[in-house]
């Protein structure tokens, strides 16, 4: 641990995938450059060997945390746990690369009026994680990434909800960059009171980003940063909960930011939500039943 003033706060909130935060600490030193970080890890997960693993590190400050406090409430102890001006969310199945976390510092700096930034974010095949470049849900393409872009909605929308890998290889403005790797301006996070609570997990990110666009700030996404993701091995570990909390942060985003809509679109879109995600919490409940139900062999 260095006694130097921190450039970057590093806030991991992990839940027992042990193996995959070892790599992510492992990496940082290289990612961060030349930069001083502060690293620190809320622990929201139980019956692993992830605390012990962490307070026998000195690169780390270990911070225990609760199965019920979830992704944005963690996040927000870890980061009142800091002072760095700039603070890096990130999740413990990401690896970034070398140099990754100084060139997202120095992109966000020299822009004063951004406030967050987001690398690539690069799944295991290498293709780009969807949730790296986003554009702020809308009823338009909420709908359509909800019900799979039926014809009866017409043509898919100029904004859609994925905004895609872009040909350029350029620093961009972008609605929502992902939670998964976030930097943020301490100033910023404050001044919107950081994560809403209650968001459990999912939505979180895009409800901090609407929060601090409406404050004039915008969202930066930093292609030249490169950063793996190792996709849903938190989430997948408690299938049922994660489904059922996809779609309430998807309720709770529409209900809390587009309360002035007109209530026959309200009703249109908080019905497709109620509808889907009934379908998908089902769906989930029947593939997690034969796995409850099965008995040991003799």
């Amino acid at each position: 641990m260095t006694t130097a003033s921190p450039d970057v706060a590093v806030v991991i909130t992990t839940y027992n995938v042990r193996p995959l935060l070892e790599r992510c600490l492992d990496s940082l030193d290289a990612a961060r450059g030349s930069l001083v970080t502060d690293v620190v890890v809320v622990d929201n997960g139980r019956g692993d060997d992830t605390w012990p693993m962490l307070l026998a590190r000195d690169d780390v400050r270990a911070i225990r945390g609760s199965p019920d406090l979830g992704f944005g409430g963690a996040n927000n102890i870890g980061a009142a746990a800091t002072d760095a001006p700039l603070v890096l969310f990130l999740n413990p199945d990401t690896e970034p690369e070398p140099g990754s976390i100084q060139t997202l510092a120095e992109e966000l700096n020299r822009r004063p009026a951004a406030a967050a930034a987001g690398p690539r974010l690069s799944l295991p095949d290498g293709g780009l994680d969807p949730a790296a470049r986003r554009h702020f849900p809308r009823p338009g393409n909420a709908l359509h990434r909800l019900l799979g872009s039926p014809r009866l909605l017409g043509p898919r929308p100029a904004r859609p909800y994925n905004a895609g890998d872009p040909a350029e290889a350029s620093v961009s403005e972008i609605d929502a960059v992902s939670g998964a790797c976030l930097l943020v301006r301490r100033e910023a996070f404050q001044a919107v009171r950081g994560f809403d609570p209650s968001f459990f997990m999912y939505g979180d990110d895009l409800d901090l980003q609407r929060r601090i666009a409406n404050n004039g700030w915008t969202s930066l996404y930093v292609p030249a940063a490169r950063v793996w993701h190792h996709k849903r091995q938190s989430s997948r570990q408690r299938p049922l909960r994660t489904r059922f909390e996809f779609y309430r942060s998807m309720w709770r985003y529409y209900a809390k930011h587009h309360d002035e809509d007109p209530w026959p679109l309200r009703l249109l879109v908080l019905g497709a939500i109620a509808v889907v995600g009934c379908g998908g919490v089902l769906r989930a409940l029947a593939a997690a039943r034969p796995a409850r139900t099965e008995r040991p062999a003799c």
